[in-house]
């Protein structure tokens, strides 16, 4: 099996970067995708997402841990093993970044991935809802809409945040993130819209593109410092599927750097540990992992004023009717409809906290998540200092890779959430949540001190599920990827994906990765890079 490219993982990145390279019809590309296909009533029905999430087959059950500043806690991390990657199981936000996100790069040396060179890729990948302007695209293959928020504690939530003193702005992916706002979601005609639907399917028609499903890769094939090929899992044992141009890895923050390290591409010390030999030296693989700590504040309300009274046995009839014969109705929302990026102190000089409201609650009950009348903030830190990483349990690829994330290893990552706590609280005293404020659930009305609030933060901290940084682009010479994504070490091999990020963006990661995608892929293409842009972003003074 011979091929000129062959992509391994088809999530996000690996959908964009095989659509775009098979536009060529003289090369042939080959996606090699570990899960199976994304042909599913609970991918499909945005509503249908805690089933996702829960599903065993559509996940790697990883978990991160011992967690060393968290007790030694364990953390489920949801990631898609699945056609689309995490985007077919994710919760559908649109969250771009903020632009001062994407010039931090720039100031690190990666000069052309400051924001005016990234917004033209954002731009090409989406068609908004709302029409293109000069941030917002209109012809893409990404569908992104307007979330409805038509739950009224929605609109409590919006004018909460007004009356503390924060503005609601208008299209957060524009010229200004921060604030409160109405969310964005891949979401289209009432279903959820993947990069399987927008790029892979559509460019498996060529004819030059193969998918290869439920197929596990063992490793990289390296010979004389280059990428060969790669070597899969069969009935009959390992094979090796060769390339003539290049192999790209798209598995993702914590399988992209296990393959590399499975390849003897690593820290030499970690790979002689496991018996491995060492085909590069590359110290940087799996270490500087990043994610998006936070934690929930709960409260109840009346049963009449929160979600829960739309998801009794009637309600979740009518729901599934809805969706399945008309695409209508609660079945078309991802829940996650309000939410808001803030700052917890002036010292930063753009937002450091993103808040996403939900119009009920949730609570572990027997071992199941059990929605409750009352509402909701989830609120994680989004450019947490602490770091961690991504190395090898075994040298076999059967095996998870180990995760530890060191959450709250810092003081400031401890202060800027307890900060974020009291904001919350903040507005949830205001006057539009009068009627609606019930007993505060957690961290409760006795937890107030700092150091009782952090007490709570390490017992109940969770993630975002977005990992990223493990085979961090840069300049320098530790950086495991430049600035196109090919690995430093090893010619004809590149990695894009969440991985490569130098540092974590202030959102959600897969409007990120997508734009990610699209770039890299003019690279590998030779293709002119789009014009940089000249719009204009929000920056605040301190």
């Amino acid at each position: 099996m011979h091929y000129d490219y062959v992509i391994v993982g088809a999530g996000s990145a690996g959908c964009i970067v095989a659509s775009r390279l098979s536009e060529d019809p003289k090369v042939k590309v080959l996606v090699i995708e570990a899960g199976g296909s994304d042909r599913s009533l609970i991918i499909s029905m945005p509503a249908a997402l805690p089933f996702a999430y829960q599903s065993k087959k559509l996940g790697w059950g990883y978990q991160s841990g011992p967690e060393p500043n968290l007790g030694g806690r364990t953390i489920d991390e949801k990631r898609g093993r699945v056609v689309g990657g995490s985007s077919s199981i994710n919760a559908m936000l649109f969250n771009r970044g903020n632009a001062l996100d994407f010039d931090s790069w720039a100031e690190d040396g990666l000069t052309d991935w400051d924001y005016a060179h990234c917004l033209p890729y954002f731009r090409r990948m989406e068609t908004f809802q709302d029409g293109s302007n000069e941030w917002r695209g209109g012809e893409g293959p990404m569908k992104i809409s307007r979330c409805k928020a038509s739950h009224k504690l929605h609109d409590v939530f919006l004018r909460s945040g007004e009356q503390a003193g924060y503005s609601v702005t208008p299209d957060h992916n524009a010229f200004r993130q921060e604030g409160l706002h109405i969310a964005q979601a891949f979401i289209h005609d009432g279903s959820r819209w993947t990069p399987a639907h927008g790029y892979l399917h559509p460019a498996r028609k060529r004819g030059n593109l193969t998918l290869m499903s439920n197929t596990t890769v063992r490793r990289v094939a390296v010979e004389n410092g280059a990428a060969v090929g790669i070597e899969i899992e069969s009935p009959d044992g390992p094979k090796l599927i060769t390339c003539e141009r290049e192999v790209i890895l798209c598995a993702g923050a914590f399988n992209s750097p296990q393959i590399l390290m499975l390849s003897g591409i690593g820290d030499p010390d970690e790979l002689r540990a496991h018996g491995i030999e060492l085909k590069a030296e590359a110290r940087q693989v799996g270490k500087n992992l990043e994610n998006h700590p936070g934690v929930n504040l709960q409260y109840t309300t009346s049963y009449e004023d929160s979600l829960v009274s739309e998801l009794n046995l009637f309600g979740q009839a009518k729901l599934g009717a809805d969706w399945l014969l008309r695409k209508k109705g609660l079945g078309t929302s991802n829940f996650f409809e309000t939410g808001a990026f803030l700052r917890t102190n002036s010292e930063v000089t753009y937002p450091n906290m993103q808040f996403e409201f939900l119009p009920l609650t949730r609570q572990l009950k027997n071992g199941k998540l059990v929605a409750i009348p009352g509402f909701q903030f989830w609120m994680d830190l989004s450019r947490p200092q602490s770091r961690g990483r991504v190395s090898l349990r075994s040298s076999s690829p059967k095996d998870p890779p180990s995760i530890v994330f060191n959450h709250l290893s810092t003081a400031q990552d401890v202060k800027d959430i307890i900060d974020g706590i009291r904001m919350a609280r903040e507005m949830i005293r205001q006057p539009a949540f009068d009627k609606y404020r019930g007993l505060e659930l957690a961290p409760g009305p006795d937890v107030q001190s700092d150091s009782e609030l952090e007490a709570f933060i390490r017992a109940n901290v969770g993630t975002s599920f977005h990992p990223a940084g493990t085979c961090r682009m840069g300049t320098d010479a530790e950086a495991v990827v430049d600035a196109e994504a090919r690995v430093k070490a090893v010619r004809r091999l590149r990695v894009v994906d969440g991985s490569i990020m130098p540092k974590i963006v202030t959102a959600n990661l897969s409007a990120s990765i997508m734009m990610m995608a699209e770039k890299i892929s003019d690279r590998i293409l030779n293709r002119a890079p789009l014009p940089p842009s000249s719009a204009p972003f929000y920056q605040s003074a301190r």
